[in-house]
């Protein structure tokens, strides 16, 4: 296969998978083993659609908890092929995840560990009306509250499609060393790439990786690898900065990365390249350019995709802050059941995020309308000030978050990580506070306006983070409010 193509079907990619497609833990997964994997889980889909009622309307449903890569990508191979839908579930969620997913979901068949479903699905809403089999990619489980972005071959290929014509418009196969969850989009998304694009599929854990980095042969290929910050942020700490020089690019998402991080990652020369996107965009819709470090931006949109800003429903200008609004084939049709005025607009969707377009059509965010702090009247966004502290040097990782007040409605309130005993919280609002510029003679120009400045510090140890590296604010403001 030369290229990713939007309209290459299934049975077409799987027909023209190498057989050295996948290597796991430095082991290569035996082409004919894999194959015959398939076909036994695709006989089992196959006996539960011949049982059930021949009468139903609803394309039965395949809820997929594997933690062994190999046989979560037999089994989501196995859906695919056999015209299934299917959900991908992180293994790991607790009661309340797994509460929110039993008002969603009622599947025909579970492959992995998760809690029985109930009996009966007469509560659960209408299935939506499909056209084609649904990949549901999980998204929002940091608070609990798990929501389904319902994805399709179509739109999943479409990415892969826009990732090869950004990094390689002259086609040619992709590999992939794959250290995030599979059940995520982020994972799910590299191992499409190498089957779309004849690429290989190689498959750590990031704690193997740490102690261990394996020697893999990728000049046949461009090789990429996706991380998120915190994990750049171990390799660039554990000195492991070389093994990353190999990679066409370092691809760096899910959650900001701060301007110290990316001084560190450039002088070590690792191809870093910055991305925005989520699950409902099928990953990255822009990209920064490979080893571009200068200015706080997340590049241009790539050519599967188009950016526009938007407030009460009218486009904005050039600098002008607004809602994200992201068009693209890659768009996922929706929430399975659970709609949403975020994709009103069918190939839309309307994001929580808010950003501008500078002149040369960089994407550059301010923060989440969701996540907007209001204190004393003043609208304050977490993603600048957690900015502005971590350009202090005196912080490895914060959290800016509101806490009620009785006179401001709410306080600015960071929980921070110090690096070193001795940093205080004085130390941070000094730091904050240092003059970086004259209006006059009489005015100082500080870095972050007074009214942005927290009102609350709190040392902390870690910071709960998921495996994407996003923070849990709500876990967070909850355990510190009980403490």
């Amino acid at each position: 296969m030369a290229t990713a193509s939007v309209g290459a079907a299934p049975q077409t990619v799987w027909e023209g998978l190498r057989e050295d497609w996948l290597v796991v833990s430095d082991a290569a997964v035996d082409g004919c083993e894999f194959a015959a994997l398939v076909n036994y889980r695709r006989q089992r889909l196959e006996a539960i659609t011949i049982r059930s009622d021949k009468g139903q309307s609803a394309r039965p449903l395949l809820l997929l908890t594997e933690t062994d890569p190999t046989k979560f990508l037999a089994g989501f191979w196995a859906a695919v092929l056999e015209d299934w839908n299917i959900a991908l579930a992180n293994p790991n969620w607790g009661q309340q995840e797994w509460q929110s997913v039993h008002q969603l979901i009622h599947p025909q068949a579970v492959w992995g560990t998760a809690p029985p479903f109930p009996h009966s699905s007469s509560q659960l809403p209408s299935p939506p009306k499909q056209t084609s089999p649904a990949v549901l990619v999980p998204t929002g489980g940091t608070a609990g509250h798990i929501k389904f972005a319902q994805h399709t071959w179509h739109s999943l290929s479409a990415a892969v499609s826009g990732f090869c014509q950004q990094f390689a418009p002259e086609g040619g196969p992709f590999n992939a060393c794959c250290v995030l969850p599979l059940y995520h989009v982020s994972g799910l998304m590299q191992a499409l790439r190498t089957a779309l694009s004849g690429g290989q599929l190689f498959i750590f854990s990031f704690k193997q990786l740490r102690h261990s980095l394996p020697t893999i042969d990728f000049s046949a290929a461009p090789a990429f690898i996706s991380l998120v910050p915190t994990q750049l942020q171990r390799f660039c700490q554990d000195r492991q900065a070389n093994w990353l020089g190999q990679f066409k690019a370092v691809l760096v998402g899910g959650a900001p990365c701060w301007p110290d991080l990316l001084s560190r990652a450039t002088r070590a020369e690792i191809p870093v390249c910055l991305s925005y996107g989520m699950t409902e965009t099928a990953a990255m819709v822009t990209a920064r350019t490979v080893g571009d470090a200068q200015g706080e931006h997340s590049g241009m949109a790539m050519p599967h995709a188009a950016i526009y800003i938007e407030r009460s429903g009218q486009r904005l200008p050039v600098g002008e802050i607004g809602q994200i609004v992201i068009c693209s084939a890659a768009i996922a049709e929706g929430y399975y059941n659970a709609p949403s005025a975020a994709f009103a607009l069918p190939g839309n969707f309307y994001t929580d995020d808010l950003g501008y377009l500078d002149a040369a059509g960089c994407l550059h965010i301010t923060g989440r309308a969701s996540g907007k702090i209001i204190s004393g009247g003043e609208n304050v966004f977490p993603a600048e000030v957690e900015a502005a502290i971590r350009q202090t040097g005196l912080v490895s990782d914060v959290c800016v978050f509101g806490m009620p007040h009785p006179e401001w409605g709410e306080a600015i309130a960071a929980a921070y990580v110090p690096v070193s005993a001795d940093v205080s919280a004085e130390q941070l609002q000094s730091a904050l506070s240092a003059p970086v510029g004259k209006v006059d003679a009489d005015n100082v120009i500080a870095q972050l306006s007074r009214y942005k400045h927290p009102k609350q510090w709190f040392a902390v140890d870690d910071l709960p983070r998921n495996a994407q590296g996003k923070l849990n604010r709500k876990a967070l403001r909850q355990s510190l409010t009980a403490g």
